[in-house]
Order: structure tokens, then C-alpha cells, then sequence
């Protein structure tokens, strides 16, 4: 006797149909066919079991990264300039430096109607050349304008020698142009200039090649000129801060002085080789670039000290070396990054134009109001 069984598929809810003899009817969660051919109808994804070995996972590879001035330089309290900013920057110093005068003491430095920066840093860093090449001058500092003199020798420069850049053609005295030299209250020789320039002061080096009596000379002018607006520090890019510095550093954070980080001779570090790098490998070197910058940033901004700090901007500099930005098609011959150490210059004294590159005036934001024309402001 058969025996008609019927039950619905758990798969695709289809009514089957089984017919089987009375003796060997069995209970269908216990019955196991002897041949199970494939199901018609194959379950979802979801339902089939997960591998047992996990799958090999697959990392990102990091960016490539491109020589760009925020790739170039650490901005952490300023705004990186714009290129319309750059271009004001590079068109400023454009007009030749001009040597005001040299001074061995501080008591010699005539008074000065205008804004001044210094530039210092350990004999043999790289400052006489890094202030030609902002200057725009060969690197010897000789033929075509007046500029300051390399060496070398370590502790070539031994007196404070003091540019002038931009300023308008005014006339000193009757009969008497803008750079004529004149005697000053000290007997040394001065050469005036006109409104609407800086002065940048070149310092002897410290270290290797120095004397004690510069560096007291050199604090008291830090410390006591009232034109001084910002101390720009060289730091070899190879070596890094030395005790000097941190010493020198110490110093500046005491005596209230405003001064920066300039990490020179960088294309050592991007452009070691004749070569121009490839794209991996000039992104491995940017990357080394910024873990010293972030590295000198901690050194120079201590959280334990009190005090004004240095500012949190480090610019990355070669006076040897230029490399072409990524996107900017102008000339890749430019130095690297000059063009932002001008800036920062023209931004230290107040020199500086806003983010079209229009140059700001004190007119635009001086407002006349006549009697009662208080109320009227918002």
C-alpha cells in the first residue's frame, strides 16, 4: 500500500509530492534521500555560509603627494598667502637692495623711520645666500647691485649690516637723491631713503667662527630697537636645532622678541641628486619635510614656558635650487620658496596686500565723522 505524502519545499515554498510504501514511511525532518540531486532553485547570498578564512584585506596606498606651497611650508597660525599675494610679494623686491649702512655696535644704528627685519643664524647656515636669493641677487653678491657677501669660511659676516628695499625718490636735503650717503651722529656714513620701504638687517652668525662680543651686541639690538618688527632664524635643514639655537631660542622667548623658523638648504632634502626626483620619491622627501617641521614646531612652542613663542609658520627655503610647483607654469627657476619668505617679510612689516593683491592703505580704513555722526555706526 502507497502512501501519499505532502510537504513544502523550505527553499522555494513549492508543494512536493512523495509516495511511499506504508512500511517505510518515515518523518521528513529524519529522512535522508540516497541521492540528493541539485535543487532547481539556488538560495539567496545571504543565506550561504560565510567562508571560514577571511579575506585578504586590501590597504589604500597613501597620496602622492605634490610640491605645493602648503605641501612646502607649515602654516599653523597664519593663512597661506594666495598667489596673487606671491606675485606682490616678488614684484617688491624687484627694486635692487641698497646698503643704508654697517654698524659693529648697537649704539651706532642711526634712528630709522622705517620697519625693519633681522636675519640670523649659526655661522656657515646659509644666510648670506638665502638673503641674496631674496634679494634677487647673483650668489656672490657681487655685479649688478649691492648685496650681502658669501663666504666659505664660517663667521664671514662680523658686523650688522643693514639693506634697504622699495621706498619712493624723495629728496633728503636740496640738491641731495635718495642714496646719498651723509654722515651720521656717530661719524659712520648713512645712506637715506625715501618712504614706503623696509630695511633688512643681515647679522653676524653665532657658533663656529663667532666672537662673544657679537652675540651681546647682537641682544641688545633684538631686544631694544623699537623699528625691529620680526627676527627671522635660519635652522640648517640637515642638522635641525642645535644647543645654540635652543640657547638663542630661550633668549628671544625671554626678552619678548617676535621671530620665525626659516629651515634653509632644503633642496638637499627634496633634490639630493643632479636628477630632478620622481613623483614617489619627491613624496617620501616632502613627507620627512614635514615630520621636521612638525618636530622643530614642538621644540620652538614648549607648552611648560610662558611667554610669547615663535610663531607656528616654518618656511622651507633653498637659495641653490628651485623646483617648479605643481600647477604654476610662471617659471620654475624661482628659488623655492623665496617668494613666501618675501611675504612673510612684507606681512612682518606691514607691507603686505590683501588676497587679490591690492595693496592696503591706511586711507581705506581711517573714517572721518563729524559732530553727532556716532549714532549713525552699526
Amino acid at each position: 500500500m502507497n502512501h501519499q505524502i505532502s510537504y513544502t519545499c523550505h527553499r522555494c515554498a513549492r508543494s512536493i509530492l512523495h509516495f511511499r510504501k506504508a512500511s517505510k514511511i518515515r518523518r521528513l525532518t529524519t529522512y535522508t534521500p540516497p541521492f540528493s540531486p541539485p535543487h532547481p532553485h539556488p538560495p539567496p547570498p545571504s543565506s550561504l555560509p560565510k567562508p571560514t578564512t577571511p579575506s585578504p584585506t586590501h590597504t589604500s596606498s597613501p597620496a602622492v603627494l605634490t610640491l605645493t606651497p602648503t605641501t612646502l611650508h607649515t602654516y599653523s597660525t597664519t593663512i597661506p598667502p594666495t598667489p596673487a599675494q606671491l606675485s606682490y610679494a616678488n614684484t617688491f623686491f624687484t627694486t635692487p637692495p641698497r646698503l643704508l649702512y654697517t654698524a659693529a655696535h648697537f649704539r651706532a644704528f642711526p634712528p630709522s623711520p622705517h620697519p625693519e627685519v633681522a636675519f640670523l643664524g649659526r655661522s656657515n647656515v646659509g644666510k648670506s645666500s638665502l638673503l641674496n636669493a631674496l634679494f634677487g641677487r647673483p650668489h656672490s653678491g657681487r655685479g649688478g647691485g649691492e648685496g650681502a657677501r658669501v663666504s666659505k669660511k664660517p663667521g664671514r659676516t662680523r658686523t650688522m649690516n643693514a639693506f634697504g628695499i622699495g621706498g619712493e625718490k624723495v629728496l633728503e636735503r636740496e640738491g641731495e637723491s635718495r642714496g646719498r650717503m651723509e654722515e651720521g651722529d656717530s661719524g659712520m656714513r648713512v645712506r637715506r631713503m625715501g618712504r614706503g620701504g623696509l630695511v633688512v638687517v643681515d647679522m653676524p652668525g653665532y657658533g663656529k667662527g663667532s666672537r662673544e662680543e657679537w652675540g651681546s651686541e647682537i641682544m641688545k639690538y633684538l631686544t631694544n630697537r623699537k623699528q625691529l618688527r620680526r627676527t627671522f632664524l635660519l635652522v640648517d635643514c640637515e642638522h635641525g636645532l642645535k644647543s645654540s639655537d635652543q640657547e638663542l631660542l630661550a633668549s628671544l622667548r625671554k626678552g619678548a622678541v617676535q621671530h620665525q623658523i626659516i629651515l634653509s638648504k632644503v633642496d638637499k632634502l627634496l633634490y639630493p641628486s643632479s636628477h630632478p626626483p620622481s613623483a614617489q620619491k619627491l613624496s617620501n622627501n616632502l613627507l620627512k619635510l614635514r615630520h621636521i617641521c612638525e618636530d622643530i614646531r614642538k621644540q620652538i612652542q614648549p607648552e611648560d614656558e610662558r611667554g610669547p613663542k615663535a610663531s607656528g609658520d616654518i618656511l622651507c627655503c633653498s637659495a641653490e635650487k628651485g623646483l617648479q610647483f605643481d600647477g604654476d607654469k610662471r617659471n620654475g627657476g624661482g628659488r623655492l620658496g623665496i617668494d613666501a619668505l618675501r611675504w612673510a617679510v612684507l606681512s612682518a612689516v606691514g607691507i603686505d596686500c590683501d588676497e587679490a593683491g591690492v595693496r592696503r592703505t591706511f586711507g581705506d580704513d581711517i573714517v572721518v565723522l563729524e559732530e553727532g555722526e556716532e549714532d549713525d555706526l552699526p
